[in-house]
């Protein structure tokens, strides 16, 4: 082989080796940026399973205090009601306690009563309501297709 084809051997060698070494460096770039997409998908549902695990750390905690309010709220009416008793048995005796039962009873269901009435009066507006809604599409209906 003479001289100029081992100068075009080379030249040719050396291009292949550098079109080897760009092709390696795009690739490692490809490489980089999907390990990088995967790194940022990897915090993004690390952050958003921190997040649920707070939303339900709160949960609990505000579960929690209303149990405690609601616990603290029952106890204070218990002890309420218990004044109550000691200060009309001590006032009124026996006699004013069985008065005062009757009366709370008769006033349970005169509420009891009234939110039944109150019920039945929401379910006629509902069902009022849905019929507007009917009357309203079916004049709608003829209108535009009339």
């Amino acid at each position: 082989m003479d001289a100029l084809g081992v100068n075009e051997a080379a030249k040719a060698a050396i291009s292949t080796l550098k079109d080897s070494i760009a092709i390696g460096k795009e690739g490692g770039a490809l490489v980089s940026d999907v390990q990088a997409d995967s790194h940022a998908v990897i915090v993004q549902q690390q952050r958003i399973r921190e997040r649920e695990r707070h939303r339900q750390e709160q949960l609990g905690s505000q579960q929690e205090q209303k149990s405690y309010h609601r616990f603290i709220n029952q106890q204070e009416e218990l002890k309420a009601s218990e004044d109550l008793k000691t200060k009309i048995l001590r006032e009124h005796g026996v006699v004013g306690w069985d008065l005062f039962l009757k009366a709370k009873l008769e006033i349970e269901a005169q509420d009891k009563l009234e939110s039944e009435h109150v019920s039945d009066d929401e379910h006629r507006m509902n069902d009022l309501t849905w019929w507007c809604f009917a009357v309203g599409a079916l004049i709608a209906f003829l209108i535009t297709n009339a």
